[in-house]
């Protein structure tokens, strides 16, 4: 956290002259900054918000080998479609598993032998990221020789969800202003603005994020 005494921005963004600097212990997962004036004192909080995930993406692959091309090729199409039945079984639609790449080539000597190997790859999209790990136990149990599965489609948060982040973030700023006005010895007193935004983050871990921003009157 950096607490910050100068005079007050008129917007979030504008540039502040530093008079001062007081630690205080950190929170974890929150950041929070403070703006001081004669007048009034800015605290600006950012509470996370845990966004429930909505779907994912199953990425897969299949390895197929054989001693000439033609059965290599007949071998991979029958490998996929074991994989796409497994697939279907666990709540996945034919429709949402797609061959991506697809490729064929000659072994070598030092190889295992002579013949030939084909690697597909495929993804498959998973309508429900609760799903996920049903989804790559079935494509293990049907053949698949490469399973990488991520969550990648975040719900916007809940009403719910928004008010329970910015009531913490607003205690939070409380409690931050009384701790500066004390360790100033200066009196704290009614919020006089507050403004609230929600954010978008693209860090790992939760979606968004609620700021606040409350001054109080000194």
């Amino acid at each position: 956290m950096r607490w910050i005494r100068g005079p007050l921005p008129a917007l979030a963004g504008m540039a502040v002259l530093a008079m001062g600097l007081l630690a205080v212990t950190p929170r974890t997962g929150r950041a929070a900054e403070v703006k001081s004036s004669a007048a009034t004192l800015t605290v600006t909080e950012e509470e996370p918000v845990a966004a429930p995930t909505q779907g994912a993406t199953l990425y897969l692959g299949i390895e197929t080998r054989a001693q000439d091309s033609r059965s290599a090729q007949s071998d991979a199409q029958q490998s996929l479609e074991r994989l796409r039945q497994g697939l279907r079984s666990a709540g996945v639609p034919a429709g949402d598993v797609k061959v991506q790449a697809y490729r064929i080539g000659a072994l070598q000597r030092s190889q295992q032998g002579e013949g030939y190997i084909v690697v597909q790859n495929v993804v498959a999209r998973i309508a429900k990221a609760d799903r996920l790990g049903t989804a790559i136990d079935a494509a293990v149990a049907s053949g698949a020789t490469m399973v990488q599965g991520t969550a990648d489609q975040y719900q916007a948060p809940s009403v719910s969800e928004r008010a329970s982040a910015v009531a913490a973030a607003v205690r939070a700023a409380r409690s931050d202003a009384q701790a500066i006005a004390s360790a100033l010895q200066e009196p704290l007193g009614r919020p006089q603005v507050v403004s609230v935004h929600m954010r978008h983050l693209t860090a790992p871990g939760p979606s968004y994020a609620m700021l606040v921003q409350v001054t109080f009157a000194r």
